[in-house]
């Protein structure tokens, strides 16, 4: 299983912390003691915070592969999360 990093976008698996599966969100931190886990900053197809879910546990997410040119709600969710994140730590 490949691991998440920092500025990863992640698809949650199940619901956690009021946030449905499939909701879509970039990775903002991750912690490998005393587990792997990660903080993830859950996003709104406008790149929109809707609120930060701590402590996953990888099999929580999956990454979302995302090719260099994309359409559709896959192009929005990726510069959604990128927006995000360059937000976050500018």
């Amino acid at each position: 299983m490949t691991k998440a990093k920092r500025y990863d976008t992640v698809v949650l698996r199940e619901e956690v912390g009021g946030f449905q599966a499939g909701e879509v969100g970039a990775v903002v931190e991750v912690y490998t003691t005393p587990y792997e886990a990660y903080d993830v900053e859950i996003v709104t197809n406008d790149g929109e915070t809707k609120g930060l879910v701590e402590g996953l546990r990888p099999d929580q997410i999956d990454l979302t592969a995302m090719p260099t040119e994309r359409s559709g709600a896959a192009a929005r969710a990726g510069a959604a999360t990128q927006h995000a994140a360059d937000r976050r730590y500018a």
